[in-house]
């Protein structure tokens, strides 16, 4: 059985992951008119991103290139709505 101190370092250990994360990872991204603290979620067909911002508004953009994009998203958090999805 986990006990309460195995919990408290696994959990200090993914803040910690993430927060390196974070420090490595710019709030911008080129040629992207958004900081990645307004996005909420997003999804991608082939190299088209939908994302949903904080405020509800749906914006869409081109990704020169989806793999650097997505990693950047992911990077700050931003929801894959259908993570692994394949792409056509």
């Amino acid at each position: 059985m986990i006990n309460q101190l195995t919990i408290y370092t696994m959990i200090k250990s993914l803040v910690l992951k993430i927060e390196r994360r974070m420090n490595n990872a710019t709030d911008t991204y080129p040629g992207f008119e958004y900081p990645a603290h307004l996005l909420r979620k997003f999804i991608c067909a082939v190299d088209i991103f939908t994302i949903l911002l904080k405020d509800g508004k749906i914006i869409h953009h081109r990704a020169e290139n989806t793999d650097l994009f997505r990693g950047w998203l992911t990077a700050h958090l931003v929801e894959d709505i259908k993570p692994g999805q394949a792409n056509f």
